[in-house]
C-alpha cells in the first residue's frame, strides 16, 4: 500500500508527476483522495455517519473519520473512488447516486507527516430502513452516527462534546451496540475549514 503510485499536484490541483504514497505523505506532497459521506434521516432528525479507524492503522488508530475514504491512484478518477465504499462498509452502491459536495483542500500537520490532499467530497443519503453495514476489521472498528446537527457544532467547534450511538466489531467478529460521548480530540484531525465546506455543502444538500 505504502508503494502505491499517487499524483503529485501542486497547490493549484494541476498533475505534476506521480510518486509512491509512502514519499508524498512523507514530503508533504498535494495529491488526491475520495471522501464518502453518510446520511440517513429519521423522522425529522438527520444523522451523519462516522467510523472508528482500526487500532492497528498506522496513521490515526482508533479515531473517528469520514464513513469512508481512500486515495486515488495515479491512473484513477473520482468514480473510482466508489471501492472504497464497499471494501470498507460492505455496501454496494452506484457512484451516479452520489452527490458531489466539491473538493476540498484538507492539510493535516503531525510530527511525522504532512498529510495534504485535495479531497473529491460526495454524499449520499441512505433511504433504506435497514443498512447491511459489513466492516473491513482491518480498517475499520466500528460504525456510529450523529446528530447532524450535534456534528455541526462539535466540528466547528461550537460546543465541546456531542452523544454518538453505533457499533463495534471485536477481535472474534462480534458486533456489540456502543453509545459513546466524544469531543473534538476523538476525531482524525482535518482543517476546520474542510467541515466548513462539509456541512455547507450538506444543508445546501438538504435543502434541495
Amino acid at each position: 500500500m505504502e508503494h502505491e503510485k499517487l499524483n503529485i499536484m501542486n497547490n493549484q490541483h494541476e498533475t505534476i508527476g506521480t510518486a509512491a504514497r509512502s514519499d508524498i505523505h512523507a514530503e508533504g506532497l498535494w495529491h488526491e483522495t475520495f471522501h464518502f459521506w453518510l446520511l440517513k434521516k429519521e423522522d425529522d432528525t438527520v444523522f451523519l455517519y462516522f467510523q472508528l479507524r482500526s487500532p492497528s492503522k498506522k496513521d490515526f488508530p482508533s479515531l473517528f473519520d469520514i464513513t469512508a475514504a481512500g486515495h486515488l491512484l495515479a491512473d484513477e478518477q473520482p468514480p473510482d473512488g466508489i471501492r472504497e465504499v464497499e471494501e470498507e462498509l460492505g455496501l454496494s452502491i452506484s457512484f451516479e447516486n452520489l452527490t458531489f459536495a466539491g473538493v476540498i483542500k484538507d492539510e493535516i500537520h503531525m510530527p511525522s507527516f504532512t498529510d495534504r490532499e485535495f479531497c473529491h467530497v460526495y454524499l449520499y443519503m441512505h433511504q433504506k430502513e435497514h443498512m447491511d453495514v459489513h466492516l473491513q476489521k482491518e480498517e475499520v472498528a466500528g460504525l456510529y452516527r450523529a446528530r447532524l446537527m450535534d456534528a455541526q457544532q462539535l466540528l466547528n467547534r461550537e460546543c465541546e462534546k456531542m452523544n454518538i450511538e453505533g457499533f463495534e466489531v471485536d477481535a472474534d467478529g462480534k458486533r456489540r451496540e456502543e453509545k459513546r460521548e466524544v469531543r473534538i480530540h476523538d476525531f482524525v484531525p482535518h482543517e476546520p475549514a474542510y467541515y466548513e465546506h462539509l456541512f455547507q455543502a450538506i444543508n445546501q444538500f438538504l435543502s434541495q
